[in-house]
């Protein structure tokens, strides 16, 4: 019998949900939902037909995540604020 909570997974894969898939990145929900909606280059999620519930390949998502340019953030607490654009 097929697994109510998510997609038929195929064999060597894992689907997982946002908030799964955030944990296993370490990072938030939040921050994964903001690079979904804006980077196109982000894996499609997957659905079980009729169901609205999102789930994603983890070996695609973790590959796409690791391939990223990391452009951390300023740190304003220990060096003020950055320099204004040229």
């Amino acid at each position: 019998m097929p697994d109510k909570d998510g997609p038929e997974e195929t064999e060597g894969s894992r689907l997982v949900n946002l908030s799964q898939l955030a944990d296993e990145l370490g990072v938030t929900r939040q921050w994964l939902h903001t690079l979904r909606t804006k980077d196109p280059a982000f894996p499609p999620s997957r659905r079980k037909p009729g169901s609205t519930r999102e789930f994603w390949d983890l070996d695609e998502a973790r590959a796409y995540y690791d391939s990223r340019d990391k452009r951390p953030g300023w740190r304003t607490d220990i060096k003020g604020a950055p320099p204004a654009a040229e």
